[in-house]
């Protein structure tokens, strides 16, 4: 079969899309539904920056998406300390992704980040997409929060050809997108996580780590998922903070809750606040997730699925819900 394969978008389609990913969700999922695609026209070139909650997957269900109803897949953004051995390395590179080198010294900070800004903006203005997470690394708590370093590293190499900022994120159209697992494969390595670091101030990963965690995201039920498209933006943002704070809106707005998030709610807050959204047999099976975690670990747990309500709410009405 591989010798039928004759460029990048050849594996990508048929070996990566059609056999490779498909078996991973027809395996690992229930069900994979999307919303907003009408927002796209397949002939302009997008920005998809979105919310991260898997090392691998996030990216490449969002291409999946996209490749089934007739739009281009991404290139996609990977930090190189995801770069475990050479396999790893030609595997990600013939997936169309380009590398974001991490802990480098100030310096050289910014001489990569103004490679990476003229290579995004080159790759835009010859029709291509981009897929970038909105924040380096997980969001391992379920808060959603858009680093406003990215928005200001796209603007760095086009300082001098547009001077108006604003103008230049609508020239990018930038496409918030929320991608909501039912159940996170990594939950209970996230919460022990978060608790080391709230016990220690740190957390210190063993050897191959991310690995696991990559091994786990792939293999493990997530039972639902749901990828929503956001219209691009349209605000009038005079710097990356707006920007990043107009991104978290869309992505939080869009978020898709399900009865998991809202069982973890109520039982944090002691109450049945959300109890239309889920039966009691939701209830107990969700709860039996944890039910060996330590209490502190368990509570943790809860915690990271039940901010994405709070965030939500708290978006559309101004308040803490």
């Amino acid at each position: 079969r591989l010798f039928n394969i004759k460029t990048v978008d050849d594996f990508q389609k048929k070996i990566i899309g059609n056999h490779l990913l498909k078996w991973v969700l027809d395996n690992s999922t229930d069900n994979l539904t999307f919303s907003g695609l009408e927002h796209l026209d397949p002939n302009k070139s997008y920005v998809f920056i979105s919310n991260h909650r898997d090392i691998v997957l996030d990216s490449a269900i969002i291409d999946y998406i996209l490749h089934f109803n007739g739009h281009d897949v991404p290139y996609i953004a990977f930090g190189d300390n995801l770069l475990f051995n050479e396999a790893i390395e030609d595997l990600i590179r013939i997936n169309k992704a380009f590398i974001v080198k991490r802990d480098l010294p100030l310096k050289q900070q910014l001489i990569e980040a103004k490679h990476l800004s003229e290579y995004i903006n080159t790759l835009l203005t010859t029709g291509n997409h981009i897929w970038i997470a909105q924040k380096e690394g997980r969001a391992k708590d379920g808060i959603d929060r858009t680093n406003p370093a990215i928005i200001k590293m796209f603007y760095l190499s086009e300082r001098k050809k547009h001077k108006d900022f604003s103008t230049y994120i609508k020239t990018i159209n930038l496409v918030p997108v929320s991608i909501s697992y039912e159940k996170d494969p990594c939950d209970r390595i996230k919460a022990r996580e978060l608790y080391q670091v709230s016990k220690k101030g740190e957390f210190k990963k063993k050897k191959n780590y991310d690995l696991v965690s990559m091994a786990a995201g792939i293999s493990r039920d997530k039972g639902n998922i749901h990828v929503a498209f956001s219209k691009p933006l349209t605000e009038e943002c005079s710097n990356e903070k707006e920007v990043a704070s107009a991104i978290d809106s869309a992505i939080q707005q869009n978020y898709h809750l399900w009865p998991g998030n809202y069982i973890a709610h109520d039982t944090l807050a002691g109450d049945s606040r959300w109890k239309e959204h889920y039966s009691e047999t939701d209830k107990q099976n969700f709860i039996s997730r944890f039910k060996d975690l330590r209490a502190e670990v368990r509570e943790i747990a809860l915690q990271c699925y039940a901010n994405p309500v709070t965030n939500k709410f708290r978006e559309k009405t101004g308040e803490l819900s």
